[in-house]
């Protein structure tokens, strides 16, 4: 009975243990960035987040990677895009997508793209093809000044055009940047291609234009130069006419009160010797006064004596 009682034991505790072995063999764990298509038995599941059993020879796991790709693609040259006034434009443009967290996308990409270690050449040659038609296709509504300036709205505009596009294989845009736009050199310009011809045409024309406006910009700085030249000469001349004119002003009041301060010393000189002569005539006058007095009194005496 003792015996018999360890068997069921035992043969339990066997039976737990091969559940949890299976338990731990068939569940298959699912890593963060990444998920799995389970497809055989039953119908196709995305395993995503969490996990679930997958059994051997009944079941095939597909794995689909929930990382970012960039690519970076550069049109320029003959490659290059063409605006909607017949512009080539160089342009550098940097994709960022992933495989979208939902199961319907995950199942499309996993069908389309294949296995973890195949996406990204696949997905790089889904973002050169799919992103080049995107550009060409926005940059052909768009004309070169628009692209140029309003670069966010270009790049808004292809972000929601590729998104719609590369929702049929299970994929997001998670962002696009426009690192360059440049006007790519009229040596990539095909004159025997109707559109490279009457771009070329419209380029001449317009790199004319701004070298006729350049030419006339450099021409009116010319004449700006030279009427100011001309103007500070003129005002040069009248400031060393003016003071000219001042020198000579001033050497004439310098003459004139030359000439008058001598004329004073002049009168000074006159009216002294005027007054040395009138003093000498009034010494004279005193003199012959003088001398007639003393003749009039020795005239009277001599009478008073023989009147006596």
């Amino acid at each position: 009975m003792l015996i018999s009682n360890f068997y069921y034991e035992f043969l339990l505790l066997g039976l737990v243990s091969t559940l949890l072995l299976l338990l731990y063999v068939l569940y298959v764990r699912i890593p963060v960035d990444a998920a799995y298509l389970r497809t055989g038995l039953g119908k196709p599941k995305v395993l995503l987040g969490s996990g679930g059993f997958v059994i051997p020879f009944l079941h095939t796991l597909t794995p689909v990677s929930l990382q970012t790709y960039s690519l970076e693609l550069h049109l320029q040259g003959a490659n290059s895009l063409i605006t909607k006034d017949l512009l080539r434009v160089d342009a550098l443009i940097v994709f960022s997508v992933r495989v979208a967290a939902q199961p319907n996308s995950i199942q499309m990409a996993a069908r389309v793209l294949g296995e973890v270690n195949l996406q990204r050449g696949t997905i790089q040659s889904l973002l050169e093809a799919e992103g080049t038609a995107v550009l060409r296709g926005t940059a052909a509504v768009m004309s070169f000044n628009t692209v140029h300036q309003q670069r966010h709205d270009f790049t808004e505009t292809v972000n929601r055009r590729l998104n719609l596009q590369l929702q049929k294989y299970g994929l997001e845009v998670v962002s696009t940047a426009l690192m360059k736009v440049e006007q790519t050199p009229k040596d990539y310009y095909d004159p025997q291609q109707v559109l490279d011809a009457q771009g070329l045409m419209l380029l001449e024309k317009a790199q004319f234009a701004y070298a006729k406006q350049r030419q006339i910009q450099r021409w009116n700085a010319e004449s700006s130069a030279r009427r100011y030249e001309f103007e500070t000469a003129v005002q040069r001349m009248v400031w060393e006419r003016d003071e000219f004119t001042a020198r000579l002003q001033h050497i004439r009041f310098k003459a004139e009160a030359d000439a008058k301060a001598e004329q004073e010393l002049d009168e000074i000189h006159l009216a002294k010797e005027l007054a040395f002569e009138m003093a000498q005539r009034d010494v004279q006058l005193i003199r012959l006064q003088t001398e007639q007095e003393l003749m009039t009194a020795q005239t009277v005496v001599p009478l008073k004596l023989v009147s006596a």
